[in-house]
């Protein structure tokens, strides 16, 4: 954020958006901003319904802090970054293009979270769309792009624990509920989550994480089940056999309560693939695949939410251009 100081109001420009002839003055915490009320209006029902209303005129009674060349300062309560990250968005169409467009989490959740709160319903579902690549709302999404929140190939963040729930909590916030179920499987299946969440997660959040993190544990070996029918009958090959006990060794040390516990990317049956005979390797492929489609129609309800087909009529009111 490049600022200057401002010695009328004691705040700080931000100077990429102070536009000298502009006619609307906001402030966020100690940053103001000089824009068009007009463009911003055009854009933001709540702006427009605010901006329709006369403005008070400047008195001898009012402080030099409340006007800045004869035009009343609007206040924000917001945080300056996010009203910042909101603003470029709404006067650079560059800054925040759509997926796969490089983009920081910060910016997406400050987005996420203003234009939620001033209407401005295009930003608002592509922060959306940035925030599903990294929690997908389908099982063939989470195959395609890899574990949740590990492998996004264009939103960027440091870290996991604050990040994931800063997800949780602006998620929450907008209503978009239907991301509920991969953004609490992404913080709950790490071992010890609460160690490193508890300083931003407390009360229900935080207990959905534990309870959701013991069924990730008993699904991890649930879904595995398939290796009592391995080696198949009519597999003549010892080598099956190897492969299925050092299968069973490996899921016996994941499963230990000091370890991860991630039903729908879990490396034990994928690391023995390659290992097994054609026909054990197609049989354990078809079941554990069976088993992970069963536990991800689960997830919803393991955290005591609505099932995927009512999530998904929620995400199709929002996202789509009709909304």
């Amino acid at each position: 954020m490049s600022t200057t100081s401002d010695s009328e109001s004691g705040c700080q420009r931000v100077e990429d958006l102070w536009f000298s002839d502009a006619d609307l003055i906001l402030r966020a915490e100690k940053a103001i901003f000089r824009v068009y009320g007009g463009f911003l209006a055009a854009r933001s029902s709540v702006f427009r319904d605010m901006l329709s209303f006369p403005q008070p005129q400047t008195t001898g009674t009012q402080t030099e802090e409340e006007t800045i060349d004869g035009h009343t300062i609007i206040r924000l309560h917001d945080e300056a970054t996010e009203a910042e990250a909101f603003l470029r968005a709404v006067f650079d169409s560059s800054f925040f293009m759509p997926p796969p467009n490089p983009v920081k989490l910060d910016t997406v959740i400050g987005v996420l979270r203003l234009a939620h709160k001033y209407d401005v319903q295009y930003l608002f579902r592509r922060a959306l769309a940035h925030l599903e690549v990294l929690y997908p709302f389908d099982l063939a999404s989470l195959y395609a792009g890899g574990s949740l929140a590990a492998f996004s190939t264009h939103v960027q963040f440091e870290g996991w624990s604050e990040p994931a729930a800063n997800t949780l909590q602006a998620v929450s916030e907008v209503g978009a509920t239907w991301m509920l179920p991969s953004v609490y499987y992404a913080i709950a299946h790490v071992d010890e989550f609460w160690v490193y969440t508890s300083e931003y997660l407390e009360g229900e959040q935080l207990e959905k994480c534990l309870v959701g993190h013991s069924h990730f544990i008993r699904a991890h070996t649930s879904s595995h089940r398939f290796l009592h029918a391995l080696p198949l009958a009519s597999c003549n090959f010892t080598a099956c056999r190897v492969t299925v006990a050092g299968a069973y060794r490996r899921l016996n040390r994941r499963t230990d309560l000091c370890q991860d516990a991630e039903p729908l990317r879990e490396w034990v049956f994928d690391s023995m693939n390659d290992e097994l005979c054609s026909a054990c390797s197609d049989f354990g492929a078809a079941r554990h695949v069976e088993a992970q489609e069963a536990f991800w129609e689960s997830l919803p309800s393991l955290f005591q939410l609505p099932a995927w087909e009512k999530l998904m009529e929620m995400r199709q009111k929002v996202m789509t251009d009709t909304a």
